[in-house]
């Protein structure tokens, strides 16, 4: 008997490590569960804030292009009226 108690002991022993080290895992999933859940609700926000740019950028583009627009429109304009005058004078 005196055989048997020292391996019931490794046994209870092997039993409570492998008790704490699934308890350790568990804290290490659920530690990871709300990482992750932090990370989406961080990339929500920062795929919200990108298409806030995103439209920026499109409403400056238009922008751009109405200025251009009105930039060539006005050139034009100012060089038919310069000829004319030149052509009105002389």
């Amino acid at each position: 008997m005196p055989g048997t108690r020292p391996e019931s002991n490794v046994t209870t022993s092997t039993d409570q490590q492998n008790t704490i080290a699934l308890a350790q895992l568990q804290v290490e999933v659920a530690y990871m569960k709300a990482a992750i859940a932090r990370l989406d609700a961080s990339t929500h926000e920062l795929d919200q804030k990108l298409d806030m740019v995103l439209n920026q950028l499109a409403q400056a583009r238009g922008g751009w292009r109405t200025l251009m627009l009105i930039g060539g429109a006005a050139g034009t304009l100012g060089s038919g009226i310069t000829w004319l005058v030149s052509q009105v004078r002389g």
